[in-house]
């Protein structure tokens, strides 16, 4: 197999200082790398659309749920301040991708969703951005790639703890789970 920059800087510590223990760096400091590789790339797909990378994360969360989501929850989701979340609305609200009403079963809950403009701006932008990890992960086959797709999950997990899917109503509709709904009415308005 090559050698990556990644091999370079462990040789290079361990030239210049031998008792540093590097091995976290052999995966962190390619994450970092790759991560920055991803982004570039990301950025490039969507420059067509005028969309940045955060505004996808924000309008793929939308896109995924049903009737939209609270503004805490979709500031989780795209890992956003309520400050930052509060920003972001308001630029894609004025972009007329996005509308904030106040939560019917709670009014001191903003819901945001996409008008029809944001999913059609959303569904574009996944798709590009999507060719474009397609094209980065050529070079794994599909072995490669779900093992990798395994241990990425498992560390992903051991940092944010596991994904909570939202439960349903009758409807289809996302409702947020009992233990949260008093904890969101404080944080999501």
């Amino acid at each position: 197999m090559e050698a990556d920059f990644v091999d370079a800087a462990v040789e290079g510590w361990a030239r210049e200082v031998p008792k540093l223990q590097t091995s976290a760096l052999e995966i962190t400091g390619r994450l970092e790398r790759i991560a920055r590789h991803l982004d570039r790339r990301a950025t490039e797909a969507l420059t067509e659309s005028g969309l940045s990378c955060r505004d996808l994360e924000v309008l793929s969360a939308l896109r995924r749920s049903a009737s939209g989501l609270p503004a805490g929850q979709l500031a989780k989701a795209a890992m956003l301040t309520s400050g930052g979340m509060t920003g972001e609305a308001d630029r894609l609200a004025s972009a007329g991708l996005v509308v904030r009403r106040p939560d019917p079963a709670d009014r001191r809950t903003v819901l945001v969703s996409l008008t029809p403009a944001g999913q059609g701006a959303a569904e574009g932008a996944v798709k590009a951005y999507l060719t474009a990890g397609e094209e980065a992960l050529r070079v794994l086959d599909d072995d490669e790639r779900a093992t990798l797709a395994e241990l990425l999950r498992k560390l992903l997990v051991g940092l944010e703890g596991p994904a909570s899917r939202p439960e349903t109503d009758s409807g289809g509709e996302a409702k947020p789970a009992k233990a949260n709904q008093d904890k969101r009415r404080f944080h999501e308005t």
